[in-house]
């Protein structure tokens, strides 16, 4: 049977939590505006500022999903964090527990 190694670095998993955490926040200023604008400033039909209006929301719900799905990775990963840092400690308390019993073997 193989052995299967596995490693997991809670310091890194809460650092790109983090970094996810601060992209997020940077993207909530990213919006097209043109309300601004009134549609016969950009063309005589007013399509170019219909087009900018139907852009605008496709951008705005583009970034909904991308902030939906960013929030909840930087969730899992918060969260896997925790569970590695508990798991670990957990670990340890064993480890000190079972040595410190053999200590006061004679």
């Amino acid at each position: 049977m193989s052995e299967v190694y596995f490693t997991a670095d809670p310091d890194g998993l809460e650092a790109l939590s983090q970094r996810l955490s601060s992209l997020e926040g940077g993207m909530q200023g990213l919006t097209v505006a043109v309300d601004g604008c009134a549609p016969a400033d950009l063309s005589p039909s007013g399509d170019v500022w219909n087009a900018l209006q139907a852009f605008s929301q496709a951008w705005s719900d583009g970034l909904k999903v991308i902030n939906g799905n960013v929030s909840a990775l930087q969730q899992r990963l918060s969260g896997a964090s925790v569970l590695y840092r508990s798991t670990e400690q957990k670990i340890g308390d064993a480890a000190r527990q079972d040595a410190g019993s053999l200590g006061g073997v004679s």
